[in-house]
């Protein structure tokens, strides 16, 4: 019993000891804080200006005179009227009068005479102008095929016959393009060759102009003289 109670106090002992250290850990060490002493400058604000004077409040017109107040305003356009004092008795007799001179009668209105109504002029009729006659129609000597009524119709076409020469290189065809005359009947005159393939076609193409024949070419239902083109086409 004597060792447990030596354990005993010698662990109460250590236990305090603990106890005691941690009790050392939490105290508050207290820092000292640094004290910076300034100088402090005091301003002193400027005073604030007066108050905006107050505006004067809106003058009231007066009330409008009441009627009894109203006097009469006298007219300064009217005369006054003298008022008679003495009392007009209106039973009173009256002194008849007469009047020697004898009145001038009234004149006699004159009739004037009724003005007549102004006569209007009668207009005179604006003439027409007359019409002008139409130009009378252009007639020429010769038309072109597309101022004809319609196209002159071949009626019969000339012969030839194909050059040898043209043959023996191997040419089988050729065109040969005239400038024709037409005239009235249809008859048909060379002016003038405007293309050949081959020059040796352009006799060949003549004599079949020269032995053609067209229909009439007309202008207005009229038979004319014409110039056309005509491309003639010789074949071996």
């Amino acid at each position: 019993m004597k060792h447990i109670s030596i354990v005993i106090g010698l662990a109460a002992a250590a236990l305090l000891l603990v106890v005691l250290g941690l009790t050392r850990l939490f105290v508050v060490r207290m820092v000292d804080a640094d004290i910076e002493i300034r100088e402090v400058e005091i301003t002193v604000l400027p005073e604030p200006p007066p108050p905006p004077p107050e505006e004067p409040p809106p003058e009231v017109p007066p009330p409008p005179p009441a009627l009894a107040n109203i006097a009469a305003v006298p007219d300064p356009t009217r005369v006054p009227v003298p008022q008679a004092t003495v009392p007009l008795a209106i039973d009173a007799p009256v002194d008849l009068f007469s009047a020697d001179v004898v009145p001038v009668p009234l004149p006699t209105p004159v009739a004037r005479p009724k003005p007549r109504p102004a006569v209007k002029p009668t207009p005179r009729p604006t003439p027409r102008p007359t019409p002008k006659p139409p130009p009378p129609p252009v007639v020429k000597s010769h038309y072109s095929s597309a101022e004809l009524d319609g196209q002159p119709r071949l009626i019969r076409a000339g012969s030839t016959a194909f050059p040898s020469a043209l043959s023996r290189k191997g040419v089988t065809r050729g065109t040969v393009t005239l400038e024709v005359e037409l005239s009235e009947r249809g008859a048909v005159r060379v002016r003038r060759v405007i293309s050949a393939t081959h020059p040796e076609l352009v006799s060949g193409a003549k004599r079949v102009a020269a032995g053609s024949r067209f229909t009439a070419p007309r202008k207005n239902g009229r038979a004319v003289k014409a110039i056309m083109r005509w491309p003639i086409t010789i074949k071996k």
